[in-house]
């Protein structure tokens, strides 16, 4: 999403937990193709492609369809929301503080967002890792992914915020998974 969106306000319309009202809206998260909903979360592989041991509570593909899932109100992980609903509310961090022609921020309370306050050897990931307050940075640019190959890229340079939301996951033990990043590199292509 670049720039405000001319005469439209931001609607609500990602949440942290889900009244039972919108769960017809909501895509079941489909497990790899090769396994069953039994699929769990674990730590990303290493930067030489090795596994990490996980120290986490597991998710199964099945909890996170659950009814008791999308009622719990868990900020870190139980965000619901589409690819533009996302887009929206991180564009307001791209964009200076405004979305869709409101100011939601001021730009110094943006700033969180774009100024790095670690870059070292991030000890879960085990690899050489930049952040923010809240987010991985990535030369100019500051964002995250999701479980399954979902994204959201922000780039306060080119007031442009792209995101990705996918149902179908990818067994990246089988198979990398590259859709995220090609949706990036297009929205990139487009700005020239």
């Amino acid at each position: 999403m670049r720039g405000p969106l001319p005469g439209t306000a931001p609607r609500r319309s990602g949440h942290i937990g889900l009244s039972a009202e919108h769960d017809p809206r909501v895509a079941p998260l489909i497990p790899p193709l090769s396994l069953t909903d039994e699929y769990a979360s674990s730590a990303p592989p290493g930067p030489d492609g090795s596994r990490r041991e996980y120290t986490g509570v597991l998710v199964r593909v099945k909890d996170a369809n659950s009814v008791a899932w999308r009622r719990a109100q868990i900020p870190a992980v139980n965000g619901f929301g589409n690819a533009r609903s996302v887009a929206l509310v991180q564009s307001v961090l791209a964009n200076q503080g405004s979305a869709g022609g409101v100011r939601l921020l001021s730009p110094q309370g943006c700033e969180p967002a774009w100024q790095e306050l670690f870059h070292g050897e991030d000890r879960v990931l085990r690899t050489s890792m930049s952040w923010t307050a809240g987010f991985g940075k990535f030369g100019n640019t500051f964002g995250w992914g999701g479980w399954g190959g979902s994204l959201v890229m922000s780039d306060p340079g080119s007031r442009m915020t792209v995101a990705y939301a996918m149902n179908q996951m990818i067994d990246r033990d089988r198979q990398e998974d590259n859709r995220g990043m090609e949706i990036i590199m297009a929205a990139y292509s487009g700005l020239h």
